[in-house]
């Protein structure tokens, strides 16, 4: 019994060497590295922020915030930029972590942000429900200018050759020069058109601004210069729709896209040279729903992507309309989808951010985010300044 003993003890303590001789030690000031996965960021009615794997739908991060979330993520050098709506607050986090890095206050009282900004050269273009454009310096946090507008900017501003454009609920339609100033730019040009309301954002296809509206039902084309004269800001053609305009128009690849309330998607032709007497344009096709499309489109290798309220994400081709796919989650579908690196992501009511591949809308994964999904997901792939937005801030193609 003892030799038995004596064999099981030598046998344990040569294990023991082996694994002491094959660790590794570290010093005390050497740390493991650390990696980080790119992530697509999403916020709901729960008040939280999450940044989800776009490969594997595994969460990265979660952040709570002590304020309701209307307008999408945007991401800009490496920080993820999240809007209160019911204050005049912007949150900036670090795109890897989550961790809060700046709480940007800059008007003093509670005004609240609906509609996405947009960050451009250091600078965050933030729409107002007080009808005030705030401009504020990323670096500094300080409020560079304000432009007043004629009622609550509720649609995200675009930028296209050093202008910004945006529209108020008013129907005035603003240009301005995008300085980096500390003093506020006259407008390069305005117009207004009675009986339009715009909760919509501005699309540019060069000659081109794309806009919506929601109490008149027109999808209205401004001339951003007018050729072989001086004169900008005038109406090119307007285009009657059966329901108001809430959808973001897509321009792209010579056409104006997007979503309407009376159950359809309309893709207009903007390419084909219309005489300048005539006031309707082209249209190259229109796809009937089942309920209405708030959602705004988003245009990615010839196949536009839509969420509709009967519940489901549709794949169209540009060229003519035709039905790639479709996929039908548990909830209504307003928030606008983001397409990247063949994957297209997009929230529902039924609470869940669903991740589908482009070619045939097979889902990959859906990750439950505890809330109600009305802004859209942004993609942070880590090696770009600026992440991947849907339609909703204006981006063109």
């Amino acid at each position: 019994m003892h030799q038995r003993w004596t064999h099981v003890f030598l046998s344990l303590l040569a294990s023991s060497l082996l694994f002491v001789s094959c660790k590794k030690e570290y010093s005390p000031d050497e740390t493991l590295p650390v990696s980080y996965s790119p992530s697509v960021v999403v916020a709901s009615n729960n008040q939280v922020v999450y940044a989800i794997n776009p490969t594997s739908g595994v969460k990265n991060w979660e952040l709570g915030l002590p304020c309701p979330i209307i307008a999408s993520p945007v991401v800009y050098n490496g920080s993820v930029y999240i809007c209160s709506s019911d204050r005049d607050t912007v949150y900036k986090l670090n795109g890897k972590t989550g961790q809060i890095t700046k709480r940007i206050s800059f008007y003093g009282g509670n005004i609240g942000i609906k509609g996405t900004p947009i960050v451009d050269g250091q600078f965050i273009y933030v729409p107002s429900l007080s009808g005030t454009m705030f401009v504020i310096d990323t670096g500094t946090y300080e409020t560079k200018w304000t432009f007043a507008t004629d009622g609550p900017l509720e649609a995200s501003p675009t930028i296209h050759n050093d202008k910004l454009y945006f529209a108020s609920t008013a129907g005035t339609v603003y240009c301005l020069e995008k300085t980096s100033g500390g003093s506020t730019p006259s407008a390069v040009w305005t117009l207004n058109l009675p009986g339009a309301s715009f909760v919509s954002s501005p699309a540019v296809g060069d000659p081109y601004l794309y806009i919506g509206s929601l109490t008149d039902s027109n999808m209205y084309c401004i001339y951003l210069e007018v050729p072989n004269t001086t004169t900008t800001g005038i109406m090119r053609w307007k285009f009657k729709t059966q329901g108001g305009i809430r959808s973001s128009p897509a321009a792209y690849a010579g056409t104006c896209i997007f979503g309407c309330n009376d159950f359809r998607v309309y893709c207009l032709d903007t390419t084909i040279d219309i005489p300048m007497g005539i006031t309707v344009p082209e249209v190259r096709w229109i796809d009937s729903m089942h309920s209405e499309v708030t959602s705004s489109p988003f245009a990615y290798n010839q196949v536009v992507y839509v969420g509709c309220k009967d519940y489901r994400i549709y794949a169209m081709k540009i060229i003519n309309g035709a039905v790639k796919w479709s996929f039908s989650s548990n909830g209504i579908i307003t928030s606008s989808p983001v397409a990247y690196n063949g994957m297209v992501y997009i929230g529902s009511y039924d609470k869940y951010l669903y991740g589908l591949d482009t070619a045939r809308g097979t889902l990959k994964w859906k990750t439950n985010i505890n809330g109600q999904i009305d802004c859209s997901p942004a993609v942070d792939d880590l090696t770009k300044l600026k992440g991947y937005n849907s339609q909703v801030s204006g981006l063109t193609n």
